[in-house]
């Protein structure tokens, strides 16, 4: 129902399910309007955006389900993150990355390939270990990919989407 009403005051038409649309501003619109309102507690959410358009066919539940899932993540009390972050930027004009920064406990050194991470029923928590499979699995049918990492200068994870046309 809030995907819904959001839609509707953004402007984004849910013909189909399907829309054509700025994806980065989408993005920042869900972010801002939805998922802020939303978040319980005391994770700070924010974005930042390049500004530069990408106009792409999309779901916007799709782009909804990989936001919210990378948030809950980042809210789960074993990762302890205070804020996550996310940037859009537009590299070319075909493509978006979307870099998401949390200031977690990041991801446990004993997992050698953080590609594991993606993969259906793995889990460090006491999740289903089907949140980022999904997430992998709807950005694939957009064009995207997703990849993991440690922070390099602190604490927290670092996830980087990449979407082409």
């Amino acid at each position: 129902m809030g995907i819904t009403r959001f839609a509707t005051k953004a402007n984004f038409r849910l013909q189909s399910g399907m829309i054509e649309a700025d994806l980065g501003e989408y993005i920042v619109q869900y972010i801002n309007d939805v998922a802020k309102q939303f978040n319980l507690g005391p994770l700070a959410i924010n974005v930042e955006t390049d500004g530069k358009g990408f106009i792409q066919k999309f779901k916007p539940i799709d782009v909804s389900i990989v936001i919210d899932n990378l948030i809950a993540n980042a809210k789960k009390r074993q990762t302890k993150a205070t804020s996550i972050n996310f940037q859009v930027a537009h590299p070319s004009k075909h493509t978006i990355h979307i870099t998401i920064i949390d200031n977690g406990k990041g991801f446990d050194e004993k997992i050698e390939d953080l590609n594991r991470v993606f993969e259906k029923g793995f889990t460090t928590t006491d999740g289903s270990g089907l949140g980022l499979y999904h997430v992998r699995h709807v950005l694939g049918e957009m064009n995207g990919t997703i990849e993991a990492s440690n922070r390099q200068d602190q604490n927290g994870t670092v996830f980087l989407i990449r979407i082409s046309k």
